[in-house]
């Protein structure tokens, strides 16, 4: 009888009906009212739009049964029953929409932890924007699992470079809106020439592992991607201001129309960044600026962005011995050259003011989403990327050949230049289309895309400054000169398919085509043009145990072309650099033959994910095995970038856990680490040197079982966190274990002996470090002035440890000393 009673009630309770609702719709991103918001129970033909306050009110006959439908142009869509609102204080918080080309690439791949396939991470703005000052992106996510990071100045700011898995960013796939960064040529990507870009950035992406076709062109040790903003539902004015260690300052402006007649929004960014630099003449001048206006239509958005900016720098891309690495006066030197011997410089080349860089490269993108209807998806990404600038740097070493002032060139000399001063000057152009089609169907969702892309180059050399040059040298006078260029065209499917509830099949088939040239060579006319085409597929499929517990097995094949330089460095062909390609019989080059190779890997990830409101925790392991990986070789260029090579059979497995516990509504702690094993299967190296005797010879080097150079052993990255309203701290430490600057690992000093001359330095590996870092923010509301304030300070190497973040060879980069950044930010 009174479970008849209570069966009763409760039907009663459930079509119970009210005359009116009233609720609050808020952003979930700042948790700010939504204006414009339309709110509709549709079987009831009821509706209201929010108020500047995110309010409204709904009259009627109204059942707690109900489904009241939100529905706003700027935030994805939600669906909530009448009783379940009530039940959450009449509140509803709204996630931000991405837009135009952005929409599939993150439907497509940026999916959440527990039902894609993949090993992946990523941030939305409200994690990252309350602690980001002046950083770069390689800093902002160095506490994601399996990064590293390190500086070239020491205090992050201008050339910076990170690893994921230890694989530096040349193999990295990374992409904004879609649109790849790498540089087609280098391979290599520039983040200092879109400075301050994440101060409108929404969403980063980091996938480890096998690249993704989607997220753009094949990788080998993964994926970033980053998306920018391109909406606010309201107006807003924001300046900020910093100051910091190292004379660094930091000025900005950012603004947003919000939504104009419910179909446009414009918004923009103007900063500029300023530094000393930690190490000495390290110094940089970084303007920015973002510029985007957002048009909508019933089936077709429309987003144009224009970012960059002119940046100029003072060079330091030359490392320190390291035995200066724990010499508080030594480390902050910025050497062009240097030589060392039992722990004392016995020779230096002290670092010009002259030595600079100025660079300009802005980007103009036009994306588009064209709703087909509601299951079919177009998406268009018209990009053009124009980049103009050059480097000076010391040459006093140069002679009169290296210049190629010799009588063969016209020049008639009896004495080398001296004191003189190279300006390398290099104008790119790059631009294409990026279009994705995606297919929602009943078991799934089918995206087909490809990317065509035109790489054009010119790179010439001359005499910026010199002493004794011949009388009447041109100004104009270049000792090299050549253009690049390299054709891209890539075309995938990617399936997505929900075998049932539980299994999820992810299946990919990438196709990849390129083309090298390099033509219009001063003095030696080589013209050469190089073919690659890839075909990379993937399969991986996730099981869901249940709402929370989740499995996946992911299998990818990866092919991958060398970059350009290792062909041929046309920039050093006076200094005997030469075509790498197998001789003909007459002693010429046969360009269809090169010695290197492209790289190719099979990678193997499992894993498994476990989430609830409090508790993600995942763990994944990992197995990638290569043929002719393109690996560092513990010698760096003139430009201190690493020269590399084929090595026949290496192999990385590893293992890596994360922990992101929400410990109560304010407090969270994240926790993750890795571990692994990177080293040499099959390889050897050659080498020029003279044996015991001084008999100079060529020796070859068996380097099976080496570590390979460059692969930190092992992570750990521990972030505690408190958050309120109006308060923000977090403490975050990192470990990273110790690593080797080249192949000769553990047997460094053992070949020495048998080779004296093999290299100039004995110590070759990265010490293990350990950094604490420390950050704390409040926000103010002012009535009179009708704004908030933000103030923060930033505390980065708390315990002031002395250590180096990276090393190629014997060449070690410091990380800068215990050091501060102070802010303000105000919102109008």
């Amino acid at each position: 009888m009174k479970r008849l009673i209570i069966l009763f009630l409760f039907s009663i309770s459930i079509s119970a009906q009210i005359k009116s609702l009233n609720g609050k719709v808020l952003n979930s991103q700042n948790q700010e009212p939504i204006q414009f918001c339309n709110v509709l129970i549709e079987s009831k033909n009821i509706s209201s739009v929010t108020n500047e306050n995110g309010e409204f009110l709904l009259n009627g006959k109204i059942d707690l049964s109900d489904e009241i439908i939100f529905n706003h142009i700027g935030f994805e869509k939600k669906i909530i029953s009448v009783k379940d609102f009530i039940n959450q204080n009449n509140q509803i918080k709204l996630e931000s929409k991405i837009f135009t080309s952005q929409t599939i690439l993150v439907k497509g791949i940026i999916s959440e932890e527990g039902k894609a396939p993949i090993s992946f991470t990523k941030i939305k703005r409200e994690e990252f924007s309350k602690n980001y000052t002046i950083q770069d992106f390689p800093e902002l996510i160095n506490n994601l699992p399996s990064i590293n990071f390190y500086s070239e100045n020491g205090n992050g700011l201008g050339y910076n470079y990170l690893s994921i898995r230890g694989f530096d960013q040349r193999r990295i796939s990374v992409s904004i809106n879609g649109v790849p960064q790498n540089d087609p040529e280098d391979h290599n990507v520039y983040w200092i020439d879109f400075p301050d870009l994440i101060q409108n950035t929404d969403l980063i992406q980091v996938q480890r592992g096998a690249g993704n076709g989607i997220v753009g062109y094949p990788a080998i040790g993964g994926s970033i991607n980053i998306i920018t903003s391109s909406f606010s539902d309201k107006s807003f004015l924001e300046f900020n201001s910093s100051v910091g260690s190292f004379n660094t300052r930091k000025y900005g402006i950012s603004f947003s129309s919000g939504l104009i007649n419910n179909k446009y929004s414009f918004s923009g960014k103007l900063s500029q960044t300023l530094s000393s630099g930690y190490r000495n003449l390290s110094w940089v001048d970084l303007k920015s600026y973002y510029f985007s206006v957002v048009r909508f239509d019933e089936n077709l958005t429309t987003q144009i962005n224009l970012y960059g900016g002119p940046i100029a720098d003072g060079l330091a891309y030359t490392g320190l011995p390291k035995f200066a690495i724990k010499d508080k006066n030594i480390r902050k030197q910025n050497y062009s050259y240097w030589e060392a011997e039992n722990n004392d410089l016995t020779f230096v080349v002290e670092r010009r003011p002259e030595e600079i860089e100025n660079f300009s490269q802005p980007h103009f993108e036009i994306l588009n989403q064209y709703k087909i209807n509601d299951k079919l998806n177009f998406n268009s990404a018209l990009f053009l990327v124009l980049g103009n600038g050059f480097f000076d740097y010391d040459a006093s070493w140069a002679d009169t050949s290296y210049f190629r002032l010799t009588r063969e060139n016209g020049f008639l000399t009896n004495q080398n230049p001296t004191n003189s001063l190279i300006r390398a000057m290099v104008e790119n152009k790059q631009f294409g289309w990026i279009p994705k089609l995606n297919l929602i169907h009943p078991n799934g969702e089918l995206i087909i895309g490809g990317e065509f892309r035109f790489h054009n180059s010119l790179h010439w050399g001359s005499i910026n400054y010199a002493n004794n040059l011949p009388e009447l040298l041109s100004k104009n006078y270049r000792y090299y000169q050549y253009n690049g260029s390299k054709d891209i065209i890539n075309f995938y499917v990617n399936e997505n398919y929900n075998i049932n509830d539980k299994i999820n099949l992810l299946a990919e088939l990438q196709f990849a085509y390129n083309q090298y040239r390099l033509f219009n060579e001063k003095y030696l006319n080589y013209d050469f043009s190089i073919k690659n085409f890839f075909v990379n597929p993937r399969f991986g499929i996730n099981y869901q145990f249940d709402k929370n517990l989740s499995s996946y097995f992911n299998l990818a094949y990866v092919q991958r072309e060398p970059r350009l330089k290792n062909y041929y460095d046309a920039a050093e062909s006076s200094g005997g650099e030469v075509p790498q390609f197998e001789l003909n019989s007459n002693g010429s080059y046969n360009f269809n033959k090169p010695l290197v190779q492209p790289e190719s890997m099979f990678d193997f990830e499992l894993g498994s994910v476990y989430k609830n409101e409090k508790i993600l925790t995942s763990l994944n392991g990992y197995y990638m095995i290569f043929q002719d990986e393109i690996v560092k070789k513990g010698q760096l260029d003139r430009f201190g970038q690493p020269i590399t090579g084929n090595m026949d059979k290496t192999i990385h497995y590893g293992l890596e856990a994360v922990l992101d516990y929400k410990i109560n509504d304010n407090f969270s702690f994240i926790f993750n680490t890795s571990l692994s094993k990177n080293f040499i299967t099959q390889g050897n190296t050659f080498i020029k040197t003279k044996d015991l005797t001084g008999k100079k010879i060529i020796a070859k080097i068996d380097l099976k079982d080496n570590s390979l150079s460059g692969f930190p052993s092992s992570f750990v990255n521990l972030l505690l966190k408190y958050s309120s309203e109006s308060f923000y701290t977090q403490l975050s430490a990192k470990y990273v274990g110790s690593f080797y600057t080249d192949n000769y690992a553990e047997k460094l000093n053992v070949l020495l002996k048998s080779y004296p001359s093999l290299t100039d330095y004995t110590d070759n590996k990265v010490d293990s470090y350990f950094v604490l870092n420390f950050f704390i923010s409040k926000e103010f509301y002012i009535d009179y002035f009708k704004s908030k304030f933000n103030v923060y300070l930033q505390v980065n190497n708390i315990t002031d440890n002395l250590y180096a973040a990276y090393g190629i060879g014997g060449e070690f980069f410091p990380s800068a000393e215990r050091n501060y950044i102070f802010g303000v930010k105000i919102n109008l």
